[in-house]
């Protein structure tokens, strides 16, 4: 199992029963491209995170000229461009910083520094700065916990409304790629959201 590997069964179905969704995947980028982003961030990225920006570097959402929706690999979200992972990642953090500072009485100015302190994987009920987002629709986000222990590099989803108390949904991003690639091949579920393809586009539908 690798990022480069399950993508490619990805990208392949694709190619084949959902082209329009195939091509808006975007190019990857090469590591200098990708070290700079992940310098930026002041965190040493799990090694399956630039491999992903190797592969692609996120996917067009919709039609610039038509306004047609191109679909996505995610069910309920879209992989990010590197640029926007990082500025989503800036934004979430400058307002967690914000919170903190305007309520004293809830949160310890070091607050973030104890989460980060924290084993991968342990709910930090708030954005703190080893959490690099990846994917993600408004307000809800997938990131990588960057943190260190047995859940290194696993993936949770972030929401405004629940923060991450959800809890890591996959050990690894080769592991949720995996998922999601078998999901494609057998007509499968991922969760509740099974991939149907209409027009060449790639969509999920709730499997009543």
């Amino acid at each position: 199992m690798s990022v480069a590997n399950d993508w490619s069964r990805i990208e392949a179905w694709c190619r084949t029963h959902a082209p329009v969704t195939a091509a808006a995947f975007q190019p990857g980028l090469g590591d200098a491209v990708i070290e700079e982003f992940e310098a930026s961030t002041g965190v040493t990225w799990p090694q399956e995170l630039p491999d992903l920006y190797r592969v692609h570097n996120g996917s067009l959402t919709h039609d610039d000229r038509t306004g047609l929706f191109l679909g996505s690999v995610l069910p309920d979200k879209f992989f990010y461009p590197i640029d926007v992972a990082t500025e989503v990642r800036l934004t979430l953090l400058e307002t967690w910083d914000e919170t903190i500072y305007e309520n004293p009485d809830l949160y310890a100015e070091d607050e973030m520094d104890r989460h980060d302190q924290r084993d991968a994987g342990t709910a930090a009920t708030m954005f703190i700065p080893s959490f690099v987002p990846f994917a993600g629709l408004d307000e809800y986000h997938y990131f990588v916990d960057t943190r260190s222990g047995a859940l290194h590099h696993c993936v949770t989803e972030y929401a405004s409304d629940a923060t991450d108390n959800g809890g890591p949904i996959w050990a690894s991003i080769s592991v949720m790629l995996a998922a999601h690639a078998v999901a494609l091949e057998t007509g499968s579920t991922i969760g509740v959201w099974k991939p149907v393809v209409s027009k060449g586009v790639l969509e999920w539908e709730v499997d009543a």
